[in-house]
């Protein structure tokens, strides 16, 4: 018959101290396994536990937890137990080591999640008197040294709660967190930029500065004894076009630049948010924003007056569920431990009540003949031949358009001057524009285009 200390690899602990502690996990559900198999548990395995068990004693005796100093406050790691030390390695066991994960789920069929519940954490952790089940629950009550450290996190219901490790116990511990993949109902952005990209008046930038900053500082004013406030919330007001979603990029590349750590940049895909059954769109919120709390990653939100609109006059029970839907998404917001923007076309249509609530406001507005002029600079492609006649300054004051449009009506331009084998000319600048003004489904006159018309063939929409 094989036995339990056949089925674990026999490990010395070294390198990382906490290294002990995921062994000792291992073995405790070897030992579990056995119990439930049958499996029979030999002197070797039993002398090897017993040694693990000494080892991991004197680490901790040792500092091994020491990881968890410069992020808390000395008062709460004072009061910790060795019982929170076994709870919170056990509930950090499968993001530290993922192979133990499916060895846990195994022994909590009813449970599908590889983070430990109380009754598994009670088995493995051989809890057997009451004394010994009711410290383990006073150990994580709400207002607990792991729980009010935002170590822990407790979720479910009865015997099947599931204890699982923040990402602030992940980046203390173990350097690193485990969420990789883009929570439900948002999308991964990948686009990038850099400050000189964006073309926006000196206030603009300046706040948006101060908004990295505002994220690259949040830890130090922590260590200086200030408040762990959730946030910060922002909004991005503007017409369509100025660069408010690229701006968005732009701070999540500097973020990564400066830290020195990959901040992720995430877009929220409101059509698997909102749902019309009454408590399924605060539920997909809450999960959404549950995933992101403490991860190094950005929430945007794009036209985000749909979402989070003025609260209208109750006639009847939709109006007063709708209101209350719109005060939940401002109280989560608050609370969120993380940047989330939101955008918005028309800063009026966002109820006032949730402007308040904002730590920044940024306006984003149209850009001039100035900033027009350095967009279509910038948006054409550096490398692409430009025609001696083609004058900047003219196009810019002749069509007034948004950041969005001009980089539409550049990239029309130039796949226009590739298709001809030629440089790009003002006739390609005027016939993109004339498609880029065409989208508004209105009849255009050749007067709003300025001197560019004199460069439109006679039917614009030829070829």
């Amino acid at each position: 018959m094989t036995t339990a200390a056949e089925t674990f690899e026999q490990t010395t602990p070294n390198g990382h101290p906490l290294d002990s502690e995921w062994t000792r996990i291992g073995l405790m559900i070897t030992l579990a396994e056995a119990l439930r198999t049958g499996v029979e548990v030999d002197d070797a395995f039993s002398d090897h536990f017993a040694q693990m068990g000494s080892t991991v004693g004197e680490l901790r005796n040792n500092g091994a937890w020491s990881g968890l100093t410069p992020g808390l406050h000395p008062s709460l790691v004072n009061r910790f137990l060795q019982l929170d030390l076994d709870l919170l390695a056990l509930a950090l066991a499968p993001d530290a080591r993922p192979a133990l994960g499916p060895r846990i789920q195994s022994l909590q069929p009813q449970v599908p999640s590889p983070y430990p519940t109380l009754a598994t954490a009670q088995e493995l952790l051989m809890l057997d008197e009451g004394h010994e089940v009711h410290a383990m629950y006073t150990r994580l009550e709400a207002t607990s040294p792991l729980v009010v450290s935002g170590l822990i996190r407790v979720t479910g219901e009865g015997p099947y709660q599931i204890i699982r490790a923040t990402t602030d116990a992940q980046r203390l511990l173990l350097a690193r967190t485990s969420e990789m993949a883009p929570p439900q109902g948002a999308n991964l952005e990948t686009r990038r930029g850099q400050w000189s990209d964006l073309v926006l008046p000196d206030s603009t930038l300046r706040s948006l500065k101060d908004l990295t900053a505002w994220l690259m500082r949040r830890d130090q004013i922590i260590r200086w004894g200030g408040r762990h406030n959730g946030g910060p919330l922002a909004l991005f007001s503007g017409s369509s076009g100025t660069g408010k979603s690229f701006a968005a990029s732009v701070i999540a590349a500097e973020l990564s630049e400066k830290t020195g750590e990959p901040w992720a940049l995430y877009t929220l895909d409101l059509g698997r948010i909102m749902s019309k059954y009454v408590g399924e769109t605060e539920e997909n919120l809450n999960k959404l924003l549950d995933s992101l709390d403490g991860r190094r990653a950005i929430l945007q939100i794009d036209e985000a007056d749909g979402l989070l609109g003025k609260r209208g006059e109750v006639t009847d029970a939709r109006d007063r569920y709708a209101n209350l839907e719109v005060s939940h998404m401002l109280s989560r917001f608050e609370r969120h431990i993380g940047p989330v923007i939101l955008t918005t076309n028309l800063r009026a249509n966002i109820d006032p009540a949730f402007l308040r609530r904002f730590q920044m406001v940024v306006d984003f507005p149209s850009p001039d003949r100035h900033a027009r002029t350095q967009l279509w600079n910038l948006l054409l492609p550096p490398k692409a031949p430009r025609d001696a006649s083609l004058n900047l300054q003219d196009i810019a004051d002749a069509a007034r358009l948004s950041g969005g449009s001009i980089q539409n009506a550049a990239h029309y331009a130039t796949v226009l001057a590739a298709e001809a084998q030629s440089a790009i000319k003002p006739e390609h600048i005027a016939r993109a524009v004339w498609a880029e003004l065409s989208k508004e489904n209105r009849q255009i006159r050749k007067s709003e285009i300025g001197t560019l018309a004199t460069f439109l063939e006679e039917d614009p929409h030829a070829h």
